[in-house]
């Protein structure tokens, strides 16, 4: 018998939607899994894997461009990358799904800050830097 987690509990885990994890299903994307009716379940080994994945493969389309992005500009947000980089034809998905296997590399390759709008706004945006190597 293996250990396995729900769709909630991988959710909880990741920190992220159920809704999301039910699209990678979708898209072919996301951990295996197992469906017994209604039910789906993630195998413990299965979740690890693509962990440890997501941590070591930085080797994918695009991930030198918006190292070297960061580079030339010191930081950057969402919009910007996504605008710079490989020629704006990714989705802002495609770009956060890049930039979070960037963060979550083994070492991280860059990482996020959140900085209000405008001084006087409570509304937080997201900018990225590279990670250094001192900050480690």
């Amino acid at each position: 018998m293996f250990t396995t987690l729900s769709e909630v509990d991988l959710a909880v885990r990741w920190g992220m939607s159920p809704k999301t994890l039910q699209r990678w299903r979708t898209t072919k994307q996301g951990p295996e899994y197992l469906k017994l009716g209604k039910k789906v379940q993630y195998p413990l080994a299965a979740i690890e894997q693509f962990e440890n994945q997501a941590r070591t493969n930085v080797a994918f389309e695009g991930a030198d461009e918006i190292l070297l992005y960061l580079q030339q500009t010191g930081q950057a947000t969402l919009a910007q990358i996504q605008a710079a980089c490989m020629g704006g034809q990714k989705s802002s998905s495609q770009i956060q799904n890049q930039l979070y296997r960037l963060a979550n590399a083994t070492p991280p390759k860059i990482k996020t800050r959140l900085v209000p709008l405008d001084p006087t706004s409570p509304v937080m945006t997201a900018v990225y830097s590279l990670y250094t190597t001192d900050e480690q």
